[in-house]
């Protein structure tokens, strides 16, 4: 009976709060071709936040994407913030705590694969800050939550401080970020752009009004990275001009003007990969969106649009390989 009354008055202690409301969303997309439908990918998923009773902020979420290759990958996260900042629990980005300290850019985001723009694993991670000095930690597990597996468990750590427009950062992983399919674009397999084992980066940023400038250099790299960024925008135009002395001179430039209130033109020039060039013209007119584009290899993509409340709608066309899109998305 004592031990009953124990267990009683300590759940009545937790600072709980009342039920949280989940959101329930879901999409749908069905890919065509002129030989018919290829491919149907469908995901479900659930997401609550609350404030509880002491002022810290819990989310949760869970997520089931399957496609018509009865293909089904399962992913969930949990979180809790307050005043000593956030810990994140489940799914979370591969290298997310070594790149909050590479100021200077000095390593590439890891990626699941060439085709893929983030690398996502089991573990857990936090960040925090406290009177300019910013920290964040993460311990990766061995299993990737897009369903691959990492080459071994990473420990990552990183510290920004930022001081009168100076912003200078450390980040250390002890192990691979990336995935045991991310070969990407590199002769060796295994050996992906992104961040690998026992590898630490240190650089340094500064504002000079709108000219940024960075340096820094990593241990896997035997040079240092500079690299100066300049916005500038003059009534419905704005530049972004960015130049890095690697690899030899690289440079872009991005460029933005705006027609009207419904009508926008974009373009970037990346001398990368051999000076290629992309342009982007959006269309924006109550709940419907349509822009159409050029891409780095030539093809045109297209797309459209319509926003329903808690439903939306898109049409899509992809130009390189002439696939046609059809997403259906709700949330309630």
């Amino acid at each position: 009976m004592n031990k009953t009354l124990i267990a009683l008055a300590i759940v009545a202690a937790l600072p709980v709060a009342a039920q949280a409301d989940a959101t329930i969303s879901g999409s749908l997309t069905t890919k065509l071709k002129n030989t018919g439908a290829i491919d149907t990918d469908s995901r479900l998923s659930v997401a609550s936040s609350e404030v509880l009773a002491n002022g810290m902020t819990a989310t949760a979420g869970f997520s089931i994407t399957a496609d018509s290759d009865d293909d089904t990958e399962n992913s969930g996260t949990a979180s809790l913030a307050g005043d000593f900042g956030k810990l994140t629990a489940g799914s979370i980005d591969a290298d997310a705590a070594f790149q909050a300290g590479d100021v200077a850019g000095t390593v590439a985001d890891t990626t699941e694969g060439a085709s893929s723009t983030v690398s996502t694993v089991y573990g857990i991670h936090y960040a925090g800050t406290v009177a300019g000095l910013s920290v964040a930690a993460q311990v990766n597990a061995n299993t990737g939550a897009a369903g691959g597996a990492t080459t071994d468990k990473s420990t990552q750590m990183s510290a920004t401080y930022d001081f009168n427009g100076l912003t200078v950062g450390y980040g250390y992983a002890s192990g691979d970020a990336k995935m045991d399919d991310n070969t990407a674009t590199t002769a060796v397999e295994g050996t992906s752009l992104g961040v690998n084992a026992a590898v630490n980066t240190f650089g340094a940023s500064y504002a000079f009004g709108d000219l940024v400038v960075t340096a820094g250099k990593a241990s896997t790299s035997a040079d240092a990275r500079v690299s100066a960024t300049y916005t500038m925008t003059v009534d419905a135009l704005t530049v972004v001009a960015q130049m890095d002395n690697e690899p030899s001179g690289d440079y872009q430039i991005d460029l933005t003007y705006a027609l009207s209130d419904a009508v926008s033109l974009s373009s970037e020039i990346d001398s990368t990969t051999g000076k290629e060039t992309t342009l982007v013209a959006s269309y924006t007119s109550g709940d419907l969106t349509a822009s159409v584009s050029k891409t780095d290899d030539g093809t045109t993509d297209a797309s459209i649009g319509l926003d329903f409340g808690n439903a939306d709608l898109t049409l899509g066309r992809n130009g390189g390989t002439e696939e046609t899109s059809l997403t259906y998305a709700v949330a309630f």
